[in-house]
């Protein structure tokens, strides 16, 4: 899908202010590692997600780490406390504990995403949902 072109954005430029089409991929992306439990990826792809994420995550950060503190919400002050530590830290020992901390990051990824979205104005309406 739409991952492997923004994915390639992120690598070549990962201090560039994302489009609100790319934005609106890394939403996709998000979503697709926040499933249920019964829906989770196999170990394969979950750690397919992780490298997503974290591309996603580092051109995110890059972005928001430019504006000044007065300009963030709390939703980007916590996200970036919760990245730092999922980097030190790290997943887990196994497959649950890998697909937790690619949840971790997609949720930080998400809140990173949803700001820009906002401060970007409002997304076009969706007539198919």
């Amino acid at each position: 899908m739409g991952t492997v072109t923004h994915q390639k954005a992120a690598d070549s430029a990962p201090t560039a202010v994302p489009s609100a089409g790319e934005l609106e991929l890394i939403a996709l992306d998000c979503d697709r590692a926040l499933v249920g439990f019964e829906h989770q990826p196999d170990p394969e792809e979950n750690a397919r997600q992780i490298v997503v994420m974290l591309g996603c995550g580092e051109q995110l950060v890059s972005v928001v780490t430019r504006l000044p503190e007065s300009g963030r919400d709390a939703r980007v002050a916590g996200a970036l406390q919760d990245w730092a530590e999922l980097l030190d830290r790290g997943p887990g020992d196994g497959p649950f504990a890998n697909w937790t901390y690619l949840r971790a990051l997609a949720r930080a990824v998400r809140s990173f995403t949803q700001f820009l979205q906002a401060r970007n104005g409002p997304r076009p309406l969706r007539p198919d949902l």
